[in-house]
C-alpha cells in the first residue's frame, strides 16, 4: 500500500512529471519483470550450483536510448533487481549504463535482450521517459 500512496502524495515534489501513457501496458510490464527475477533465480542458481567454475562474468555498456532521468532509474533498477545482472554505472552524458552479469556469453544478446524486455515498454508505458 505505501508503495502506491508515498509516491502518489509526494509526486508535487518531483522535478518532472511522470505521466502513464498506457496503464495496462505498466501492468503487462510489472508481469514481465516478476517472471523475469522468478526465472533468473532459477538460472543463476542452476549456474552457482552446477559449473560455477565455468562462469562467464562480464561488463558490458549499454547503449540507451532513454533519456528521462525516471526512465533511466526505472530501467536501472529492473536490471539490479533481476538475480545475475546489476547496473553499475551511468555515463556522465547519461548516453550509456554500464551492466555487470554474473554469466555473459554474447554482450550484443543481452543488450538486445534488455532493450526488448525492458527498455522499450518503459518508452511505451511513460509520456516522460
Amino acid at each position: 500500500m505505501l508503495a502506491v500512496f508515498i509516491p502518489w502524495f509526494t509526486s508535487a515534489f518531483w522535478p518532472e512529471k511522470i505521466i502513464i501513457k498506457q496503464p495496462w501496458r505498466l501492468i503487462q510490464y510489472i508481469a514481465v519483470v516478476l517472471w523475469e527475477i522468478l526465472a533468473a533465480n532459477v538460472i543463476v542458481a542452476k549456474l552457482i550450483l552446477r559449473s560455477a567454475d565455468k562462469l562467464q562474468p562480464g561488463f558490458v555498456r549499454y547503449p540507451l536510448q532513454l533519456r528521462s532521468p525516471v526512465g533511466i532509474s526505472l530501467l536501472a533498477n529492473t536490471i539490479s533487481l533481476t538475480p545475475g545482472t546489476v547496473s553499475c554505472d551511468l555515463s556522465e552524458d547519461g548516453q550509456f549504463l554500464l551492466i555487470h552479469a554474473l554469466h555473459m556469453t554474447d554482450p550484443d544478446k543481452t543488450i538486445a535482450e534488455i532493450k526488448q524486455k525492458f527498455e522499450q515498454p518503459l518508452q511505451e508505458i511513460f509520456v516522460a521517459c
